[in-house]
């Protein structure tokens, strides 16, 4: 398990938060010529924002595996039916657009944030 993987289980059992692990795919129409599978990281149970499932996905790299374009796909696919918490590092902060997530979390500052929740 990589290490902001771990953490983000850690900072999601602190606040108190159920959450199932990889337990749904979803078929994406990305940018591609075929679909793609997206496989959120946690997702919180019996939780909501706004009526929205809550989604908490780490994003590391840019790279496919990295999963920022497929957050991306899944959020305009989706963004009625999900909140999307995206955690990424600082370096890569400014290089993440807004399209990707309705919630940002620094990596670095993960113990000093909570999920808001309503």
């Amino acid at each position: 398990m990589s290490k902001i993987i771990e953490k983000t289980q850690e900072w999601l059992e602190g606040q108190n938060l159920e959450f199932t692990v990889q337990a749904e795919t979803f078929i994406i129409d990305g940018d591609g010529p075929k679909p793609f599978k997206y496989i959120p990281n946690f997702v919180i149970v019996g939780k909501r924002f706004h009526n929205k499932v809550i989604i908490v996905e780490p994003v590391t790299s840019f790279a496919p595996q990295g999963g920022l374009k497929r957050v991306q796909a899944f959020r305009r696919q989706f963004k009625e039916k999900y909140h999307i918490i995206l955690i990424t590092k600082t370096r890569m902060l400014d290089r993440i657009p807004e399209s990707a997530y309705d919630q940002l979390v620094v990596f670095e500052e993960i113990d000093k944030t909570k999920i808001r929740l309503r």
